[in-house]
């Protein structure tokens, strides 16, 4: 498997079994702000990876209303552990908003500042949400230590969430003034 559908997959079951569609609630909360998943990509892989002996559909039961359920196999664990071994691949970044900036030279700069408020609103909210996470993280015991893994991720994406931004009151208060002065 070349994607990483899998491994998102296969990470999320190893935590407790969960169907298609709460798999992609989870990612939806947790990993918004870094990675996504479609349900395009979400149950073709889950159907391949049963195949594949990854992952178990377990038996419907009454209680959880038609939703198929999938739990991790040895194999799945086994396939998990050896991809955390392994290095990670150069990230991409994919912007529109940096790529519609770039390209700018004859539009309409309010359009170009509605676009940004727009981006400044989303990120935002997911610092809001990312915060909001943190803090109820750190009030829950751990004695195993597991938390600060994800606290880190946390940070990275309180981190990130900042500096775009501080990027969007620099931008705007530069688009704003040369707009004005035009």
């Amino acid at each position: 498997m070349n994607s990483k559908t899998h491994i998102v997959i296969l990470g999320l079951l190893s935590e407790e079994p969960l169907s298609g569609y709460d798999i992609k609630k989870l990612i939806d909360i947790r990993f918004r702000f870094f990675w996504s998943e479609s349900y395009g990509q979400i149950y073709p892989t889950l159907k391949k990876m049963v195949k594949e002996g990854l992952i178990n559909a377990l038996s419907l039961s009454k209680d959880n209303r038609g939703k198929q359920r999938y739990e991790i196999t040895a194999l799945g664990r086994e396939t998990l552990h050896l991809w955390q071994t392994q290095e990670p691949e150069k990230e991409s970044l994919r912007l529109e908003l940096l790529l519609k900036m770039y390209f700018s030279l004859g539009s309409d700069p309010q359009t170009l500042i509605n676009f940004i408020k727009s981006f400044q609103s989303n990120h935002s909210q997911d610092l809001m949400i990312l915060n909001a996470f943190k803090k109820e993280l750190s009030s829950i015991p751990d004695p195993y230590q597991n938390h600060q893994n994800i606290l880190s991720v946390i940070e990275f994406g309180v981190k990130t969430n900042t500096a775009y931004l501080q990027w969007c009151q620099e931008t705007l208060k530069q688009l704003e003034d040369s707009h004005e002065s035009n």
